[in-house]
């Protein structure tokens, strides 16, 4: 413990930009402090020592340490050696994982609280340390407080504990406590002095990477041992990588500001950086590639990524029906961004409107393939189809891949299924209009509407992509729940039988209305379910045919 505390005071460790904010809360922090008092294990901590080939922006450690009366430094004159593994005085370690830890360790055993003093409690260790109690540990709120205790004693101060200095007031107290019973108090100083002497010897586990593994290895490594934690993203890299200039976050949040789509679909700030790989390089945008991007690279394309990846997303909304509640095809748009970056904006909207049906074609062609997954590879291979279609007027065949969809396969899509995500947004684009109100669907009212109320019935497939239908928010608050019968009879008797058949044929619902008024066929009832939606799911991949042509496959095989 000594070792990693002095290595704080020589100001040896430092935070990798990317790392978020100090977020433990007391309960958290006291709780690894008692951890440490037992000697449980508190994991380890991954340190990161700069290579040439690794160098990241960093900032110190949210603690407040002050080394002017500490006699640590040279309490440690006298150690031994180190180990040649051990990370020598003055050389710099990034924490990569452990920062929460590392901070809280650092807060209370050296005193080093912004705004906070910590104490030990020695009553309550000596009186209730078995019970598996962390109330030993106290606070108070001023900062960097000099006195060594508080209570008549009975408090000492935390950073006391870490050079020994604590011991004097140990035996003072107990022996004041205990009064005559001397023997008492000699038991009690014993317990109390060898949990101290615990937190002075605890070894902190860590992991030392060289930096010579390459960025890859070293993300790897990360989110591995960090798997419960926030994964580490390229993104993330790139803020410390530049950091201050340019400063991506800064430039990621204006953007941000500047653009409200790309904070409604959420787009990672990895998605421009990629678009300017392409445009930049025009090579696969892996993550060693955009962290090899020159500053100049990012400062010059930066506007002109965000804008053409904006305009990707409106086309992508406009002609295909995306809505951030079901967003696919991220791949897709990045290369659509990538190949619109270079062109005047009148050239990229003709190109826009001239190629809407091939570039319609090739998304949804794509993003229906079953476990579809956006990678860099794909992203590149997308580009360059898209600018043989920008020079040479059609994309290569092996980038609209055949799709494989049957009625069965369509009826029992998972949510959880990339291709029910995509269908949303294929309803979406062809259904425009609510068929209740008549009213356009806006995205801002947009919702999704079960035909079959979950309540109706108790289906199984009351989820099946044939069971919904996009709605105002308004009418599916007037539907919800009830019998698809009823509210479609309401509309008849609203609208008139014109008016209610062209509704229902336009949100691909599989009745009309005879001249006399009736339902045909009669399949609205719960124990015509399944026939509902088969024959509705026979509408949904008339649609898909239309959009996709010959890629969609007449008679799939079993998968």
């Amino acid at each position: 413990m000594n070792q990693l505390l002095k290595k704080v005071r020589l100001n040896q460790f430092k935070l990798p930009q990317f790392q978020r904010d100090f977020v433990w809360n007391e309960a958290q922090v006291a709780l690894l402090i008692d951890s440490i008092a037992r000697n449980y294990p508190i994991g380890s901590l991954l340190l990161l020592e700069p290579s040439p080939e690794i160098r990241l922006s960093t900032r110190p450690l949210q603690v407040a340490v002050d080394d002017s009366e500490s006699t640590l430094g040279n309490s440690l004159s006298e150690n031994p050696p180190e180990d040649e593994d051990t990370p020598t005085e003055g050389q710099e370690l990034l924490i990569l994982d452990g920062q929460q830890r590392m901070t809280s360790i650092v807060r209370v055993l050296l005193n080093a609280h912004p705004q906070k003093t910590y104490w030990f409690d020695l009553q309550a260790l000596y009186s209730s340390f078995e019970d598996e109690r962390s109330d030993w540990i106290k606070k108070t709120s001023f900062a960097g407080v000099k006195d060594p205790t508080r209570n008549n004693g009975r408090w000492v101060r935390a950073d006391l504990v870490t050079e020994g200095e604590e011991q004097k007031h140990v035996i003072d107290y107990f022996l004041g406590f205990f009064k005559e019973e001397r023997d008492k108090a000699m038991k009690a100083i014993q317990k109390v002095n060898r949990i101290f002497e615990t937190i002075r010897n605890y070894e902190v586990p860590y992991i030392l990477l060289d930096g010579q593994e390459g960025i890859e290895a070293i993300c790897r490594i990360f989110e591995t041992i960090n798997s419960t934690g926030t994964r580490l993203t390229t993104f993330d890299l790139a803020v410390a990588r530049y950091f201050p200039e340019p400063d991506l976050r800064n430039l990621y949040e204006r953007a941000r500001s500047s653009h409200n789509l790309l904070k409604r679909f959420d787009i990672d700030g990895e998605r421009i950086l990629q678009i300017i790989v392409l445009i930049e390089k025009n090579t696969e945008p892996s993550r060693s590639e955009q962290l090899k991007l020159r500053k100049e690279d990012i400062n010059k394309n930066w506007d002109k990524a965000v804008s053409a990846l904006v305009s990707a997303i409106k086309w992508a909304q406009s002609e295909c029906g995306l809505e951030p509640r079901y967003y696919v095809g991220e791949s897709q748009l990045v290369a659509l961004a990538g190949a619109l970056a270079d062109l005047e904006p009148k050239k990229q909207q003709a190109f826009l409107v001239e190629k809407r049906d091939k570039l319609v074609q090739w998304f949804f062609a794509n993003v229906l393939q079953s476990g579809f997954r956006a990678t860099n590879y794909r992203i590149f291979i997308h580009y360059k189809s898209l600018q043989k279609l920008l020079e040479e007027g059609q994309i290569p065949e092996d980038d609209l891949p055949e799709v494989k969809l049957d009625l069965e396969s369509l009826i029992n899509l998972a949510k959880s299924d990339n291709r029910y995500k995509a269908i949303q947004a294929l309803l979406r684009r062809v259904i425009p209009e609510d068929f209740y109100s008549g009213s356009r669907i806006e995205s801002d009212v947009l919702e999704i509407h079960h035909i079959f109320p979950r309540s109706f019935g108790g289906k199984k497939k009351v989820d099946s992509i044939a069971n919904l239908v996009p709605l105002t928010s308004e009418s599916n608050q007037l539907l919800s729940n009830r019998n698809p019968s009823d509210y479609i009879r309401d509309l008849k008797d609203r609208m008139g039988i014109n008016v209610a058949n062209h509704r229902l044929r336009n949100a691909l619902l599989p009745i009309q209305f005879t001249p006399g008024g009736e339902i045909n066929p009669l399949i609205l009832s719960d124990d015509q379910y399944e026939t509902f939606l088969r024959e509705r799911g026979k509408l949904i991949l008339e649609k898909i045919k239309e959009v996709l042509g010959n890629r969609l496959a007449e008679n799939p095989p079993d998968d």
